[in-house]
């Protein structure tokens, strides 16, 4: 049976306060039904300690009895402590928020326990909420036929666009050759360099990191369509709209908006001490929101080549089928990890599950451009009022982006 691209389970229309003694009594046990097995399975594979939510002067346990996950009132030996407040319970309890999202903002109080704690609570949190297994030790990766897949396999446009569509679906990645012309990239490096000059910190529209040598470094363009009319060729042009059918298979996918900032360029230069610019392993739906966005399509074009010299995308094969922790994937994965090295022209995709990380470069710096597509809104994605609600929740996550983004910025500016 082909594996869903689209796992959206909730609507922002149906977002409420959630008070965890409410929680308890009318949503826990249901879930606890549907996934509880599966959460025991995950906490006794990873040893993970229980976890206590402490509210106000309440506090409230969550642990296996070996079989299912049970809650008890009080907090217990051994466990993860984690203080929330009422609105963030709230938030966890949805899924607009993680316990990484809070972390990263500089907003998540916790104690006895490690960050790693942390993060196999949020992947066992959510495992919980929507049935996505820590742990799958019969997971296999094959094609159409049944075939195991070629984890290195580079597509073309001669290939079969079902088996295009499949392996994506199947290993949550694709390594593309030969829809892009590889010399237009030459003139997107150009623009890159032409755009510079019109990007400056503080602006709000690029991040900038520190090199080895104490020079600061402009490493994420915004709005870079704007500056360059090859790469506005390139998007609105038919081979990416071919693509956008190839890849959508059976579901409805949406070309990102080309203006805005529905693009940006990167430049990964060499010897970077402070700022984000090369981020381990991670998902692009870690803070939050997967049941409510997952899964869209993030591409990258390649401008300049891409390897171990000068850096490169590298992905855990099946990490959107298998909640893996991020703490986890980034010192000890137990899913395939696999480099995608790439040649300009290349496009590279990967689910917003998947995850990936960018190494840094060690003799060169590389350029590459990010876009993508996205799942098309969902008919009943309205309010009472017939409103569509499915970015209202995106704009609250958009936010907590920008502020986790200034933090980043801050802390590069100060060191």
């Amino acid at each position: 049976m082909p594996i869903a691209l689209d796992r959206r389970t909730r609507r922002d229309a149906d977002l409420r306060h959630v008070d965890i003694e409410d929680f308890l009594a009318a949503d826990f046990p249901g879930l606890v039904a549907r996934h509880g097995r599966l959460v025991a399975r995950g906490i006794a594979s990873l040893q993970a300690p229980p976890l206590s939510i402490e509210i106000g002067a309440s506090s409230w346990s969550f642990s296996s009895d070996g079989t299912t996950l049970t809650a008890s009132r009080g907090t217990v030996g051994g466990a993860l402590v984690v203080t929330l407040s009422e609105a963030e319970f709230s938030d966890w309890a949805q899924n607009q928020r993680s316990f990484n999202a809070m972390l990263t903002a500089r907003e998540l109080r916790y104690r006895d326990g490690s960050e790693v704690d942390v993060s196999v609570w949020d992947s066992l949190w959510l495992t919980l909420l929507e049935g996505w297994p820590v742990v799958d030790d019969t997971i296999e990766f094959v094609d159409r036929h049944g075939t195991p897949l070629d984890l290195g396999r580079v597509f073309t446009p001669a290939d079969d666009p079902a088996d295009v569509a499949h392996f994506l679906r199947e290993a949550g990645y694709l390594h593309l050759r030969g829809w892009l012309d590889p010399a237009d990239m030459t003139e997107v490096s150009s623009d890159i360099d032409r755009a510079l000059p019109h990007y400056r910190e503080g602006d709000g529209r690029s991040w900038w990191a520190t090199l080895e040598d104490g020079s600061r470094r402009c490493v994420r363009l915004q709005e870079f369509i704007a500056h360059s009319p090859a790469t506005s060729a390139i998007l609105r042009g038919e081979r990416w709209e071919h693509l956008r059918g190839v890849l959508a298979g059976g579901d409805l996918l949406e070309r990102r908006p080309v203006d805005g900032r529905g693009l940006e360029a990167l430049i990964k230069p060499v010897g970077v001490t402070v700022g984000a610019s090369d981020v381990s392993f991670h998902r692009d739906c870690h803070f939050g929101r997967h049941a409510y966005n997952c899964s869209n399509l993030v591409a990258g074009i390649a401008v300049t080549g891409s390897g171990e010299t000068n850096g490169q995308l590298r992905v855990i094969v099946g990490s959107h089928r298998v909640l893996m922790p991020v703490e986890i994937a980034k010192s000890r994965p137990y899913l395939p990890v696999v480099a995608v090295p790439t040649e300009p022209g290349d496009v590279t995709v990967h689910l917003t599950c998947t995850l990936h990380e960018s190494t840094p470069p060690l003799v060169e710096e590389r350029r590459v451009l990010y876009t993508g597509f996205s799942l098309a809104p969902r008919t009943d994605d309205a309010d009472a009022n017939g409103e569509n609600t499915s970015n209202s929740g995106g704009h609250a996550l958009a936010a907590l982006r920008e502020r986790i983004s200034q933090i980043l910025l801050d802390e590069a500016t100060r060191s």
